[in-house]
């Protein structure tokens, strides 16, 4: 079996414990969902489930750990990586905007933009209170 096949096969298998996970815990009388009240999905918590539900021995349990921390820190800059490129690119399009728009329709640009940051500052917030 060639590398590629077997990273597709061990990220299906993370994929499905992930939502198998993500179904028991709504079933559950804890947290719906593994981000709120600052519970994550680590990679620690991930091997125990894997140990249980595979029955692992303690070698292949060490050994699992040590695979889901190095992906858990792979996603972790991945995805400090894309914040890095949104960031870039949002600036490169207000550059564009204030070489068409005058002060004032920037202004008025940039105001509405923060307006529509605080509208989701606070739906998320409503969102948030509703479902403790």
């Amino acid at each position: 079996m060639t590398t590629m096949k077997l990273k597709v096969i061990f990220s299906a298998l993370i994929m499905s414990a992930v939502l198998f996970v993500s179904q028991a815990n709504a079933q559950t009388d804890g947290p719906k969902h593994p981000h709120k009240g600052g519970e994550r999905f680590s990679p620690k918590k991930q091997t125990e489930w894997m140990k249980t539900e595979l029955s692992l021995s303690d070698d292949q349990t060490a050994k699992v750990e040590t695979i889901n921390q190095k992906y858990s820190d792979k996603r972790k800059a991945m995805h400090e990586e894309h914040r890095k490129q949104m960031k870039a690119l949002k600036d490169e399009q207000d550059k564009e905007f204030q070489s068409v728009l005058n002060k004032d329709q920037y202004a008025k640009l940039e105001a509405k933009k923060a307006e529509m940051k605080e509208k989701r500052k606070q739906a998320h917030k409503e969102r948030k209170g509703t479902n403790k």
